[in-house]
């Protein structure tokens, strides 16, 4: 099957700019969509984790043009369309994930927060941790692009790395995060790899072939679904699952 996807690719690259592409977007805009009901339904039932699911849906909202950009080079296919490397579909799928990763665990679990006695700063200012995270996205983003020009690794590959070198470090600091930290992992890449297997590669796969540059990712590949793409939905949970815990002081018990 990778054969035949390898084949429509590069039938349709010839063409110049690939009106295939904006059938792409809008097919993935399904998945986005479906995504979006969950992070609504996670909205609705769970109160308690309401906060740290809109905050870190901000952070997703904010990394997503530039993760985007970077990956449009070689994992992507708007860059030999022609087209936008972002969309409106895309928006929508990084804000749902980043939210639904940073409270999969305590939705599904049944765990709640509770604050540390013992904290080395004061959690509940917001100039502390909000400038922590700005901090650490900012070592998410250098990490990445260092590793793209020295060690020449693939974009997506590079984010996958400078991310899960972020999520150990909160865990070297926070053991009590770990679980946390594996389990929202999980949690995250099955549920991209179901939405994505459902309402994407079963429904569009003609569009599913044409969406990323299959050239250039490995030769793994899970339910018509590059490895790359849910290796990177567990790395969004292995680093943003625990870290609201982290920069807020919180313990999951």
């Amino acid at each position: 099957m990778l054969a035949v996807w390898k084949h429509t690719r590069n039938d349709s690259g010839r063409q110049g700019k690939n009106p295939l592409h904006y059938s792409c977007m809008s097919s993935f805009l399904l998945v986005s969509l479906v995504l979006f009901a969950i992070w609504l339904m996670t909205m609705l039932f769970w109160e308690e984790t309401r906060r740290e699911q809109v905050v870190m849906s901000i952070v997703g909202l904010v990394l997503s043009p530039g993760i985007l950009l970077l990956v449009a080079s070689d994992y992507r296919r708007a860059a030999e369309s022609g087209a936008s490397a972002i969309g409106i579909e895309d928006l929508i799928f990084a804000f749902s994930l980043f939210g639904i990763s940073a409270v999969i665990y305590q939705a599904l679990i049944g765990r709640h927060a509770h604050k540390l006695h013992l904290s080395r700063f004061d959690p509940s200012h917001p100039t502390h941790w909000v400038g922590r995270l700005i901090l650490v996205l900012g070592l998410w983003a250098f990490a990445s692009l260092l590793l793209i020009s020295v060690f020449a690794l693939s974009t997506i590959d590079a984010l996958i790395a400078g991310g899960l070198l972020l999520g150990m470090y909160i865990i070297a600091d926070r053991h009590d995060l770990l679980v946390n930290a594996v389990l929202s992992s999980l949690f995250t890449a099955a549920l991209v790899f179901i939405t994505e297997q459902l309402f994407f590669v079963r429904l569009f796969p003609a569009d599913a072939a044409a969406f990323w540059q299959w050239d250039a990712v490995s030769s793994f590949v899970v339910g018509g679904i590059p490895l790359e793409e849910l290796v990177w939905a567990a790395v969004v949970g292995f680093t943003i699952g625990p870290m609201y815990e982290w920069l807020r002081q919180y313990k999951i018990r």
